[in-house]
């Protein structure tokens, strides 16, 4: 019994940064609820997400004698990684302000599959046939959760441009956390990025209403979820994970919204977005299980 428990302690150790980043997609992946029950508007959703976020983490580190972490100061790449954090969540909220909801996701979601192969040419993280096989069937089970439909009618260009900035900040985030020095503290880049990211979207807040008595509750919710844990987990599996794992693992968020939208919201589910919904998560489970273990760090 006791061999038993050690080689699931283990198994558990070996991956627990495919959970981390599966965790960190499916957190992130609650903000759509809480956008909806709490209603409060993109801009001051976004801000309370970093800036609850960064506070939320500077409490835990101040509870746990741990605040040492963020005291020193971040290195240029970490502020400029919580820059791009806040850019890409602005553009997307822009961008589906003019154009279709679908059109700017998959625009976006574009931004895990370029990340592997950027990673390919730039940091030899090499694409065999089968991984990039596999980041090919994770994108065509999102489009079947979007029932491969794209709305045409785009009334605004700028819609558009703003689309796919968001990819490009989304993809350079991505990027970038890996290329962070491992000698920096997971806490502190963790905080700076929350913080910076907040502090970029300050600006917008200024004819922003101040949130009622009950919206406080969903947005301490997106403060603790998809902003404090799910950063802390998706850093961690950024740092760790090869690009392409991460890229495929992170589908499970659009899984997540769409799941949520059927069970709390009753919005339909046709057969072709179950099914896509399937091979997403199949293709992040034989992404993981085809990655050898030392691709993990």
């Amino acid at each position: 019994m006791t061999h038993l428990w050690f080689a699931t302690c283990m198994n558990f150790s070996s991956y627990r940064y495919f959970y981390m980043a599966a965790l960190a997609a499916m957190m992130m992946g609650t903000i759509g609820v809480i956008a909806r029950y709490s209603e409060v508007a993109p801009a001051s959703l976004t801000f309370y997400r970093l800036g609850l976020g960064a506070f939320i983490l500077a409490l835990y580190l101040a509870l746990t004698g741990q605040l040492r972490f963020i005291i020193a100061r971040p290195p240029l790449l970490v502020l400029l990684n919580g820059v791009l954090l806040a850019s890409f969540i602005l553009c997307f909220l822009s961008a589906i302000q003019t154009i279709s909801l679908t059109l700017a996701i998959l625009l976006v979601y574009l931004a895990p599959a370029l990340s592997a192969i950027i990673a390919h040419f730039l940091f030899a993280e090499r694409l065999t046939s089968r991984t990039f096989l596999l980041i090919l069937l994770a994108f065509f089970g999102f489009a079947m959760l979007q029932e491969f439909q794209i709305d045409s009618r785009i009334e605004q260009q700028q819609g558009l441009w703003y689309a796919l900035a968001s990819l490009i900040t989304y993809t350079a985030f991505i990027l970038l956390n890996k290329k962070v020095p491992d000698t920096v503290p997971l806490y502190h880049k963790s905080f700076y990025q929350l913080l910076v990211g907040s502090c970029c979207v300050l600006p917008f807040m200024v004819n922003q209403p101040w949130p009622e008595a009950q919206q406080w509750i969903w947005l301490v919710i997106a403060g603790l979820f998809p902003g404090f844990l799910a950063l802390i987990c998706a850093l961690q599996a950024i740092e760790h994970l090869p690009t392409r794992v991460f890229g495929t693992l992170a589908y499970l968020e659009p899984v997540v919204v769409i799941t949520a939208a059927w069970l709390l919201f009753a919005e339909p589910m046709s057969w072709l977005q179950w099914l896509g919904a399937l091979v997403i998560l199949s293709s992040g489970v034989a992404q993981a299980w085809l990655t050898q273990d030392t691709e993990i760090k």
